[in-house]
């Protein structure tokens, strides 16, 4: 085939190509297979070296301009550089903007239509809409990713390319400029804590809804909800996200049988529909809800090393009704080859920002085997990134 037919065939997929998620997702991992080979080693450099740190420079300037939030909430048409500099915030030199908007241009974030004109693209679009939560996502990078991901070469190092397992003391530590673990940090830093929850939803919004990989009418069988006990207790779980899907499938559950629970400064966020019951609760901390059918946590072990999720398991384990309650755990099961791009990054992620990682099934075995369970069953996501544990007391 011509290069000029390769172009064109290329130029001519986009996400609304595909009806289907998991093969955009298929065609997603070819294409960046097919960068990988195209580009040569030294251009490969290039972009991790010098491309990727200006054009988030590029993105967060335009975010604390606020540009991208007036753009789109006026509808997102094309616009001149002097239209663009009039919805930012403040004044801006026209040249400072049109080198930014050159080099966004370049990486597809805007559309360049002419001398000094721009078209927003979807992504830019989504930049502006904070219900997306893609903002967020970009500045929780600018926050403690990146920093981290930086420090990481500096802290293997000291301690002895070992494997990170502590919770304090560790890599994000010595990226804060206070000292302070990932946790630590949000707390201190209302907006911190926004820009990560706010990525915390995106991500989730993202994924398969656990209950398209397991009935939950499975849980009805045999449930007690007229003893008061709920069907479903969802740990760590966000503003409310997974705990809104069971309630989606079973609009009819009563009042009290979904529970949602976080930390306090999470609750207080949470908007979740007047049957769920959301409530404050530290799970390293017994678990005050006892005997419920079935006790949810997503993306919630992978924060932590063996040690404190093995802590975490046992307060679980203790609220729970032998040969009654399971235990779902939905987190990535690393495959033992060909592990994808969002799977590897999210485990170097953990080790970088928290010390912890994503598990093999041998890991998740361990584990739970360990820390009193025995699993059932494994459901795999059809988008190939987590899976959902289903374990038992043992």
């Amino acid at each position: 085939m011509a290069s000029k037919d390769i172009i064109s065939v290329l130029d001519g997929v986009s996400h609304a190509s595909f009806n289907d998620e998991t093969e955009r997702l298929r065609v997603r991992a070819a294409a960046r297979r097919l960068l990988a080979r195209v580009e040569s080693p030294y251009e490969r450099a290039w972009g991790f070296c010098f491309e990727h740190p200006v054009v988030s420079a590029a993105l967060q300037t335009c975010i604390d301009l606020g540009l991208w939030k007036a753009w789109t909430s006026e509808g997102g048409a094309e616009k001149s550089l002097d239209e663009l500099l009039k919805l930012c915030k403040t004044e801006v030199e026209p040249n400072l903007l049109r080198r930014l908007f050159r080099l966004m241009a370049a990486f597809n974030v805007v559309e360049e239509t002419g001398v000094d004109k721009f078209k927003p693209t979807p992504f830019s679009l989504a930049i502006g809409d904070e219900s997306t939560k893609v903002r967020a996502s970009l500045e929780a990078a600018k926050n403690q990713y990146i920093l981290c991901g930086l420090n990481l070469p500096k802290y293997l190092s000291q301690i002895g390319y070992k494997e990170p397992t502590a919770p304090e003391n560790n890599n994000h530590s010595g990226a804060d400029p206070d000292g302070l673990n990932f946790f630590g940090r949000l707390q201190k830093s209302p907006d911190y804590y926004e820009a990560f929850t706010g990525h915390m939803e995106a991500w989730t919004a993202w994924k398969t809804p656990w209950t398209k990989l397991y009935d939950p009418s499975k849980l009805l069988e045999g449930a007690r909800l007229d003893e008061g006990a709920p069907l479903v207790v969802d740990l760590g779980g966000n503003t409310g996200i997974d705990i809104s899907h069971v309630l989606a499938a079973k609009p009819d559950l009563p009042a009290g049988a979904l529970v949602l629970q976080d930390l306090p400064e999470i609750i207080a966020r949470a908007r979740v529909d007047p049957k769920i019951t959301a409530v404050a609760h530290d799970f390293f901390l017994p678990q005050p809800v006892k005997g419920g059918r079935a006790y949810f946590m997503h993306a919630v072990l992978h924060d932590w090393p063996d040690a404190k999720a093995a802590e975490l398991l046992a307060n679980t384990r203790d609220a729970m009704a032998k040969g009654y309650s399971k235990l779902f755990v939905y987190d990535i099961v690393l495959p033992p080859t060909g592990a994808s791009i969002s799977q590897t990054t999210m485990d170097v992620n953990m080790m970088s920002l928290l010390s912890a990682s994503e598990r093999t099934k041998e890991q998740w075995e361990k584990l739970l085997t360990g820390a009193g369970f025995k699993i059932v069953n494994y459901w795999p996501d059809p988008q190939e990134y987590e899976m959902l544990i289903e374990a038992e007391i043992a």
